[in-house]
């Protein structure tokens, strides 16, 4: 009876969290394009402490590439993966990469020196975040080695 007890409750524990992480996810979702690249621009101007006219050029920016990552968001989900060529992968993965250079070549001439390289040092950190997302082990999210 404990071990049942036990389980039912190990199972209720799992089932709340798994939720909790759906609720998070979604967040973000929500928002329009216009609300999302809004949000971005003023974490931006409160992480690089921007100014008025590079507050303005953000968000004109960050408009610009919300509309883009959702169209191409679009086109993908369209794709069937598996029957795509190498060549047709390539292509795709190529033109990502483009973009993202323009991106950053833009921001560039937003930014001076001290906040491009802040930004560039949170844009490192994140993709590192993202790149091992559920790849540690659970020593290692608790800051041990190995």
């Amino acid at each position: 009876m404990k071990k049942l007890l036990l389980v039912l409750l190990l199972a209720t524990t799992v089932t709340i969290v798994g939720q909790n992480e759906k609720r998070k996810m979604k967040f973000d979702t929500d928002f329009t394009p216009e609300q999302q690249a809004i949000l971005k621009t003023k974490k931006m101007a409160l992480a690089l402490d921007l100014n008025d006219s590079q507050q303005s050029q953000m968000l004109t920016l960050n408009k610009k590439w919300i509309q883009e990552k959702m169209t191409t968001r679009e086109a993908h989900k369209s794709l069937n993966k598996e029957e795509m060529t190498s060549d047709q992968k390539f292509e795709m993965m190529n033109k990502a990469l483009d973009t993202k250079f323009a991106h950053q070549a833009e921001i560039k001439k937003i930014l001076n020196k001290e906040q491009y390289e802040t930004w560039k040092e949170s844009s490192r950190k994140m993709y590192h975040r993202l790149k091992n997302k559920g790849t540690r082990t659970q020593g290692q999210r608790k800051g041990q080695k190995g």
